[in-house]
């Protein structure tokens, strides 16, 4: 089976949008259901106010500390706010949501996944070994060494408590290969197939590359079939077709490593770039959004062919978890406190 590689530090904010349907977590009010933790210790979400010790969840046998919920408020901050500023939570998706809104509702469910991915991993045995744990300790140790003191204190980061985070991440990602160990690893070349080509196309139907609309009639394309002969001539001539094409084509890319699934051009001009052989270039070619020159500069490249492989080989995987991870939920259940969503923000 081929695998995608494990991120160090790679947490479930990647984990979640990948490989998970978002927005899954089931809300709840405060009432003081009870359900059993692992330590047989009955858990019951908190009702008055809430502090970092405060239970704000529970997912099946495991209640959540507000301090969790705070780590991964810092983890998100810290990967977005360097890039976009803090400003980044109040900005308007619509009149009613913001960034922050979305993100806080991200984070629940996140958790929510982690937390019932957790409980299927001990039903079925499987756990972290000494290296995947070192691995969590080593992350959990520079993360917190990194952030400030303010932000420690603010976001309950302790050694403890992010390696218990990191651990979880890792575990999910264990069982992601566990849950689709029967997937089908087998894709042959020809389906994942990537070629590269250079073309110029002459588009007819759609938007060109300064953003001007166009739908040309029939007399219209008939002028551009008729220039795009020229051009044909000029391009079989030209010292560098790849210059060429980027000076004269319509298309906003003059380059492109392509399969036969892509849609970046249209079926026939895809068809056609498949006949070429390396080194070869097309007569013109018709298609429902323009006319097209290719010319092939690798009939096989085999780097993007096996990365597609991995790619065909991902989306099998990501399907069959996500159904493996719909029946988990549904026999989950989780309640979340009313209390939380007062005071949990994003700032």
């Amino acid at each position: 089976m081929i695998k995608n590689r494990y991120t160090k530090g790679a947490l479930c904010i990647m984990l979640a949008a990948s490989m998970l349907l978002s927005g899954c977590t089931k809300t709840a009010g405060t009432e003081s259901k009870t359900v059993k933790s692992k330590s047989t210790k009955s858990v019951h979400l908190e009702t008055g106010d809430i502090t970092q010790n405060s239970i704000v969840m529970k997912i099946g046998e495991t209640g959540v500390k507000y301090e969790e919920v705070l780590n991964y408020s810092y983890l998100l901050k810290n990967q977005y706010e360097g890039s976009f500023g803090k400003a980044l939570w109040s900005y308007k998706i619509d009149d009613d949501t913001t960034i922050g809104d979305k993100a806080k509702k991200e984070i629940v469910s996140m958790i929510t996944q982690l937390k019932i991915i957790g409980e299927n991993a001990a039903k079925q045995g499987i756990t972290l070994d000494g290296d995947e744990k070192d691995q969590a300790l080593q992350d959990a140790e520079k993360l917190v060494k990194d952030a400030s003191s303010k932000d420690r204190k603010k976001y309950a980061l302790n050694i403890q408590n992010v390696q218990g985070l990191f651990e979880d991440n890792i575990l999910a990602n264990k069982m992601f290969y566990v849950a689709t160990d029967a997937a089908d690893t087998n894709v042959t070349d020809d389906e994942a197939k990537q070629i590269k080509i250079q073309y110029l196309e002459l588009i007819t139907k759609g938007t060109d590359k300064n953003g001007r609309k166009i739908n040309m009639s029939v007399s219209d394309k008939a002028k551009t079939f008729t220039r795009i002969k020229g051009m044909l001539k000029e391009a079989k001539k030209a010292e560098s077709f790849s210059d060429y094409a980027e000076a004269n084509t319509d298309s906003s890319v003059s380059e492109a490593t392509i399969g036969k699934d892509t849609k970046l051009l249209d079926k026939e001009a895809i068809d056609a770039a498949f006949s070429l052989k390396k080194g070869k270039m097309s007569n013109i070619i018709g298609g429902q959004t323009g006319y097209y020159i290719i010319y092939c500069v690798d009939d096989n490249d085999e780097d993007a062919t096996y990365a597609k492989k991995e790619e065909i080989i991902n989306e099998r995987q990501t399907k069959m978890f996500k159904e493996k991870y719909s029946e988990w939920l549904s026999g989950a259940k989780v309640d979340i406190s009313n209390k939380f969503w007062e005071v949990f923000t994003i700032s």
